[in-house]
């Protein structure tokens, strides 16, 4: 009896951490390259809070992320609960061309006619065991804009470019 309470207790105490490490809130910002300056554009304050909610069961765990501008779409692996790729959905999806989980992800846009703009390339990097994640869309309008999604309780006085 004393074993199964003590298994019974492990398997729930990973089950819990399993759970609690697939859930995430985050901050964004947008940063500009050259300046070093943060950016004050659609998404609202300089520093806004982001919705981060389950859209998917699947196995990668896909995550809608909204920031008052458009939705977007961030594929985490469960296993790692590190992100693996980002797809913006306020235009048709992007095909994916690859999913693994490397330190920089690169997927292509099928349609962005909103921006006029074809086959753009999005860089997904994230450093320091996932605590830290950045989005570049180089062929943007702007190209020196960058994403960063930070996990809720970050350190904010760390440096950006150490």
């Amino acid at each position: 009896m004393v074993r199964l309470a003590i298994f019974t207790a492990l398997v729930t105490l990973v089950g819990l951490s399993t759970v609690t490490a697939l859930k995430f809130d985050f901050n964004v910002r947008i940063r500009n390259r050259e300046s070093g300056g943060w950016i004050n554009g659609h998404n609202g304050p300089e520093y806004a809070p982001i919705v981060v909610e389950e859209k998917s069961a699947s196995s990668l765990g896909v995550w809608r992320i909204d920031d008052g501008g458009e939705e977007t779409n961030v594929v985490f692996n469960q296993a790692t609960g590190l992100p693996v790729v980002v797809t913006d959905t306020g235009h048709p999806l992007a095909t994916l061309k690859s999913l693994l989980p490397a330190a920089r992800v690169l997927f292509e846009v099928i349609d962005v006619s909103a921006y006029r703009i074809k086959d753009i390339e999005t860089e997904l990097y994230w450093t320091r065991e996932g605590r830290e994640v950045f989005l570049r869309r180089p062929n943007s309008i702007d190209d020196n804009q960058i994403w960063e999604f930070r996990p809720q309780g970050f350190d904010d006085a760390f440096a950006f470019w150490e």
